[in-house]
């Protein structure tokens, strides 16, 4: 299928500011397959500007990019007379677009006659997909190779009534698609909006268009004759959370967390503790479970490609502010690509939270996360990007931040060559290693051996996990928050028999049985309390929750009589 329009020539010699058709002296030096979209080119003329300008001309033009060849002179020809063979028979570029052009409509049509509510198409590295979201969730309609797609996005784009001159692929654009195009199928419009998406440099792309109908219609779930439909493909495996280091009772209150329509689940904590991956297992997770459900992306970059989803990659950013700028950009466009769940790379500014938070609020689900040490401080992190706008009153909504994660990752010791510890370790300072001790038995303790053996590659570790704390929230907390402060908060959130344990007791828990290095505990997590002061603070956790709901009961009971 040819999608690239063919070389013309000129008699004359081609300007440098001319960015129309090459000569005929330069056109010689080129081949192009249209059929493997590629170009090949004479590797001398890397250089030359009339090439270069026309490479770039017709890339806007029909919104495709081809890959380049660059090969000897010699296998020009040869390449043009096997590539005129194999497309002998093949249709004319005008002939292509009007196939694409009717294919166009007739997706829309059938959409219609479907009383689909939106039409996704996705331009994978392999391979296009058409859905359509028809009663709340999203069904394959038909699958395409690339060419294919390619064409047809060009087409659909090209059907609106306002749009650009020319199709930027590296650009978002939108548009709309009158219903005088779509008679009889009781439309009134259709929205578009397209752009790029990862694998943005293999032709990776997204389109979004939305049917608006004359008159609303519950539909009755007949499909056209011929037409089958079926769910987006899960992605595979099972969730690998236990692996990591996360309890059975974590993941569970993480799968709690993530099954919610709407709401924000932050994962906190340093770079490299792991947030990334443990936000890439719950939405593989998400898919698995409800593969009917768009997700949309922004990161900085993509790490974990996730061939179910929208990425939107933040790449090329010269600073801080231009990359802030990107993401607040990319939030604000990505809720009009008729997402169910959003991935937010990282909540870096008051703009990026307060949309993250409108698109919790209007029913999204939102993974991401924040750059703090202590879960509980996240009111004080939000307010600090803005005191007004963010401030605990505004946050500390438990309808809109659902959990929040702190996690760490913490070297596991080589079981070949771990020494055993003592409290006298020089490393330590001797009022941490006299906390670790109060916590238990400390004979099974072993610290990292210096240099190694050679089944740690000498680096004395085996493996790595993670150690984690999940904050499920709640009014009595967020109202803590808000009218008591952090710290006791915390501590009477952590005094509640079912709340999870702090990441320095499972560190600690994870030294008692030889697994950790202690000396880590203290650079990786946070200082060692003693097992009395952690018990103490739960006694007063315990008392002040009770003194508290004493005073609700008061409360309550004199309004009754009143």
């Amino acid at each position: 299928m040819k999608l690239w329009p063919q070389l013309t020539f000129r008699r004359h010699k081609h300007s440098a500011h001319d960015s129309g058709p090459l000569d005929a002296t330069e056109a010689l030096h080129v081949a192009i397959d249209d059929l493997t979209k590629t170009l090949y080119i004479d590797q001398t003329r890397r250089s030359s500007v009339a090439i270069q300008q026309w490479m770039a001309e017709h890339r806007a033009r029909t919104g495709l990019l081809y890959a380049v060849v660059w090969e000897p002179f010699s296998d020009i020809t040869r390449r043009r007379n096997e590539i005129r063979e194999v497309h002998a028979g093949q249709k004319t570029h005008q002939e292509t677009a009007n196939t694409a052009r009717n294919q166009a409509i007739g997706i829309l049509k059938i959409a219609a006659q479907c009383r689909a509510s939106d039409v996704h198409i996705l331009r994978r590295k392999d391979h296009t997909e058409v859905q359509f979201r028809i009663k709340k969730s999203l069904m394959v309609f038909r699958e395409l190779n690339n060419t294919e797609g390619d064409a047809l996005l060009v087409a659909l784009y090209r059907l609106c009534s306002s749009q650009d001159n020319t199709i930027k692929p590296l650009e978002t654009q939108d548009g709309g698609i009158t219903g005088q195009l779509l008679d009889g199928t009781g439309l009134e419009n259709v929205r578009l909006v397209r752009g790029p998406a990862y694998p943005a440099n293999d032709g990776g792309g997204h389109m979004e268009l939305r049917l608006q109908y004359r008159e609303k219609s519950e539909g009755s779930g007949a499909l056209p004759a011929g037409v089958t439909l079926r769910l987006p493909r899960r992605p595979e495996g099972s969730l690998k959370l236990a692996s990591y280091g996360f309890s059975e009772d974590q993941i569970d209150r993480l799968k709690y967390i993530a099954t919610q329509p709407s709401g924000v689940l932050l994962l906190t904590g340093p770079t490299g503790s792991g947030k990334t991956t443990t936000i890439y297992e719950l939405a593989k997770w998400q898919a698995r479970t409800d593969p009917g459900k768009r997700l949309v992306g922004i990161e900085q970059p993509v790490e974990y490609p996730m061939p179910w989803a929208v990425q939107l990659e933040i790449s090329n950013a010269l600073d801080a502010k231009a990359a802030g700028e990107r993401f607040q950009g990319n939030l604000r466009y990505s809720l009009r690509m008729d997402p169910d769940r959003l991935i937010i790379g990282e909540i870096r500014d008051a703009e990026v939270a307060l949309t993250t938070f409108d698109a919790a609020q209007t029913g999204h689900s939102v993974l991401s996360t924040l750059h703090i040490e202590d879960p509980f401080e996240f009111p004080t992190r939000l307010q600090n990007m803005n005191f007004e706008r963010l401030s605990f009153r505004v946050t500390c909504n438990s309808s809109v931040i659902r959990g929040v994660v702190a996690q760490r990752l913490l070297p596991i010791l080589c079981e070949h060559c771990k020494e055993p510890w003592t409290v006298k370790d020089d490393r330590m300072p001797h009022r941490a290693a006299s906390a670790l001790a109060s916590w238990g038995d400390t004979s099974t303790t072993f610290k990292v051996h210096a240099g190694g053996c050679a089944h740690c590659q000498f680096t004395g570790v085996g493996s790595v996990t993670s150690v984690a704390e999940v904050v499920e929230t709640d009014e009595e907390l967020m109202n803590d928050l808000i009218t008591k402060g952090i710290a006791i908060a915390r501590r009477r959130f952590r005094s509640r028999p079912d709340a999870d344990t702090p990441m320095v007791e499972k560190a600690i828990t994870l030294a008692l049985k030889g697994q950790v290095d202690p000396w880590t505990i203290l650079r990786e997590v946070d200082k060692i309390p003693s097992k009395e002061q952690v018990d103490r603070d739960r006694r007063i956790g315990r008392a002040e929750r009770a003194r508290a709901a004493q005073d609700a009961a008061r409360l309550t009971s004199e309004e009754e009589v009143a």
